[in-house]
């Protein structure tokens, strides 16, 4: 599941590098087919590893250390 979070979040931030934030409750509920419930303590544990970087209540956008997780070829 966190894989698929990351990937999700690299996505955002190749598609558009001035605005690669994702909400949990709409945009990764929608993209993944998930409920808030199930993706919330995947999303908090990223943050909380540095995974990704909180802008505001349910906002995210993925680190360097997450865009190095996310890398090609890994």
């Amino acid at each position: 599941m966190r894989r698929r979070l990351l990937k999700e979040y690299r996505q955002a931030n190749d598609a558009n590098k001035e605005m690669p934030f994702l909400h949990t409750r709409q945009h990764l509920t929608e993209r993944l087919g998930e409920s808030y419930e199930t993706l919330a303590p995947h999303v908090q544990w990223l943050e909380q590893n540095r995974y990704l970087h909180w802008k505001a209540a349910d906002v995210f956008k993925i680190s360097p250390k997450g865009l190095r997780s996310t890398a090609h070829g890994r």
